[in-house]
């Protein structure tokens, strides 16, 4: 009987420690802000959801297993449509084409830009995810940037024109934090 609770006490033990040597760069995001008013607001230790306006740039920085990757976004020049730009331009479902110019640069590591890490957040918790189109020209790819590179192009969300106001700018985190938000840009 002293066996069988000493196994099961050593194997939690041992759990334990390994965890607590795992957990140096749990691979959570953390983010910060800078804007062109000069001012940053730095990161806390542990994993943080940064709030910027539109047109500042959000720092994500993630570390796993020694791995950090150190990118640099900003969401800029946001713009109401009715239409889609071009000859045979659809209108949007839910009311307005929100179109906005993203840069993701990536400053350490390597970092997968992709359109769906974006998302619009109304004022009352409802999400939008990418709209659909071809007429927003040039259109943010997906592509894996490594450190030094950056891609550009635009992100569209089909809203309510009533969700604007007050509405948000989600970017999922990076690596093991990729289902959660890591930041928001305000209109």
């Amino acid at each position: 009987m002293h066996r069988k609770h000493f196994a099961v006490a050593f194997a939690a033990a041992l759990t334990t420690l390994t965890m607590l040597a795992c957990g140096a760069g749990a691979g959570d995001t953390s983010s910060a802000v800078s804007g062109s008013e000069g001012t940053n607001v730095e990161a806390a230790p542990e994993p943080t959801t940064a709030i910027g306006k539109v047109g500042q740039t959000i720092t994500l920085t993630s570390e796993l297993l020694g791995d950090k990757t150190v990118v640099e976004v900003a969401v800029t020049g946001p713009k109401q449509h009715t239409k889609e730009p071009g000859s045979f331009g659809s209108k949007p479902e839910k009311g307005i084409f929100l179109a906005l110019d993203v840069t993701v640069v990536c400053k350490q590591g390597t970092y997968h830009a992709n359109p769906f890490n974006f998302k619009f957040v109304a004022v009352d918790g409802t999400v939008f995810e990418q709209a659909f189109t071809i007429g927003f020209k040039p259109e943010l790819h997906a592509v894996d940037l490594a450190t030094g590179q950056k891609t550009a192009g635009k992100i569209v969300f089909d809203v309510p024109k009533a969700a604007i106001s007050g509405g948000r700018v989600q970017i999922d985190g990076i690596g093991l934090d990729s289902n959660k938000p890591a930041a928001y840009w305000a209109l």
